[in-house]
């Protein structure tokens, strides 16, 4: 009897969510479903954080994006804007310091010296100093600038109305977009070799990147002004963006979302040409389904806290970890729109409010649900069954709560055949004893405690899939090793 046993150990799930395999066919690493969960710097699946409101009380609008504004004195203010309005943080409450905007666009945002400036390609641009909201000086005839970018002492504008030009302020002067000699534009019809519609700039290293929805023009050099260093140094085709805010740069790579998904520019060191790549291969289906019916909503941000760049996309927020080069995603949450801070904090729009993320284990106090499915693990090449008898299930402590255990058998997930749930464990002190400074009662060993659960199995078949879930506002959860013992018998 001793040979039929079989012991299955799973413990590399750095593959992450996948949707190109087929669920049957799924190498061990990879998980068909990864929800509102991700791979830890430990390798283990573990709950995402949470967010927390900024604001106590609810707007009547939805907000979509925000800023860090922070003045050469050191003041910091944090900004946001929505439905015609554009409101600033004081305490807990948004106080609003522009009002009777267009409701249909967005406002976007970018920094001057101690001028914060806002456009939204339909209202007249506008500055702000921290007290006061007034109007843009300066500004080109017939403009009508959609969403500006500093770069290198200039204001750069992507303009509503012309679609194929880059306005530029002068030299530290951002009121100025008018004088021969020192501002100026970039008309990229005598640069792309097709007609083309400018969406987005953005800094990367030294260059800026004007993002086109085919082209991606990059530029190096300080001076864009007639006899200056300004030039292109590489001009690429079949790239984008799909939109304004939906491009990040993390280290040596930039990335972006296209219609085609996401996109990373990474530059190549020897040449310092920029290489394009695909990035979300591996999570296209769900992706290019919230592209088509979600298209509207779109951000993307840098978590560096978790190695993370984090797309939003319609009702989804797509995450994939660098670290591990993996995705999950976040469902659940109320967000329609995301911004960084210097710091590499994230905040979070929504309906009435501005989240700060990363705070706690829940979407504002309501529960998460977290959910993790593997593929089908091949259990017998041959007629007999592997028939499970005991799971053997190491986790990371951290919180005391309860995650359920669904075991599904020969490709059926309609038949579940067990139906388990098992506690994971408070993460314990160094100082165990109540009293304080008693460091003689302190374990240096005890923060690498993994505690070990064994649960009994039922059922039997020549493929399992495992689904762990947990619905709460509790955690951090993280299951980090599975071994599987049993038998293998009749067919």
């Amino acid at each position: 009897m001793a040979q039929n046993k079989r012991i299955y150990r799973l413990n590399n799930f750095s593959g992450g969510e996948n949707q190109l395999f087929p669920s049957v066919a799924m190498p061990s690493k990879f998980s068909t479903r990864m929800q509102n969960c991700h791979i830890s710097d430990r390798g283990g699946i573990a709950k995402i954080p949470g967010y927390e409101k900024v604001n106590t009380d609810a707007v009547p609008e939805t907000i979509s994006t925000g800023f860090e504004f922070i003045k050469r004195d050191g003041i910091t203010q944090i900004i946001c804007a929505g439905g015609g309005k554009i409101f600033k943080v004081v305490g807990s409450a948004l106080t609003s310091i522009k009002t009777g905007l267009n409701t249909s666009v967005k406002v976007w945002f970018t920094q001057m010296g101690d001028y914060c400036i806002m456009t939204n390609g339909i209202d007249t641009p506008m500055k702000y100093d921290g007290t006061t909201v007034s109007a843009l000086g300066g500004l080109p005839t017939g403009s009508m600038f959609k969403k500006c970018h500093s770069h290198k002492g200039r204001v750069w504008a992507v303009d509503q109305l012309d679609k194929m030009t880059a306005f530029h302020s002068a030299l530290n002067s951002p009121e100025d977009y008018t004088t021969a000699v020192n501002a100026g534009y970039i008309d990229f019809r005598f640069v792309l070799p097709r007609g083309d519609e400018l969406v987005d700039i953005c800094s990367f290293v030294d260059l800026i990147v004007f993002y086109f929805k085919q082209h991606i023009a990059i530029y190096s050099g300080t001076d864009p002004t007639t006899g200056g260093d300004f030039r292109i140094v590489q001009l690429i085709e079949g790239a984008g963006a799909m939109s304004q805010g939906v491009s990040t740069a993390i280290g040596t790579d930039l990335f972006c979302l296209n219609v085609t998904g996401v996109q990373s520019l990474r530059q190549v060191v020897s040449t310092g040409n920029l290489s394009v790549g695909g990035m979300s291969q591996p999570i296209q289906p769900s992706l290019k389904s919230e592209i088509v019916v979600n298209g509207g909503v779109m951000a993307m941000c840098h978590y560096p806290k978790l190695s993370w760049a984090m797309v939003l996309v319609g009702t989804r927020v797509f995450i994939y970890s660098y670290l591990h080069k993996a995705w999950g995603h976040m469902v659940g949450a109320n967000i329609t729109g995301m911004f960084n801070t210097v710091d590499g904090g994230l905040y979070m729009c929504g309906e009435g409010f501005l989240y700060r993320y990363g705070v706690d284990y829940s979407f504002a106090g309501s529960p998460m649900t977290m959910m993790w499915e593997t593929g089908w693990i091949n259990l017998s090449n041959g007629p007999n069954r592997f028939y499970p008898k005991i799971a053997e299930i190491i986790c990371y402590p951290g919180r005391i709560g309860t995650i359920r255990l669904d075991l599904a058998y020969d490709f059926s997930t309609s038949m579940i055949e067990n139906f388990l749930q098992f506690n994971t464990e408070q993460a314990p002190s160094l100082l165990d004893s109540a009293v304080t400074d008693t460091w003689d009662n302190s374990f240096y060993m005890d923060v690498g405690n993994y505690p070990l659960v064994r649960l009994p199995l039922f059922g039997g078949g020549k493929s399992m899939k495992m689904i762990f879930t947990n619905t709460s506002t509790d955690g951090p959860f993280e299951v980090n090793d599975i071994t599987i013992q049993g038998v293998m018998g009749g067919m």
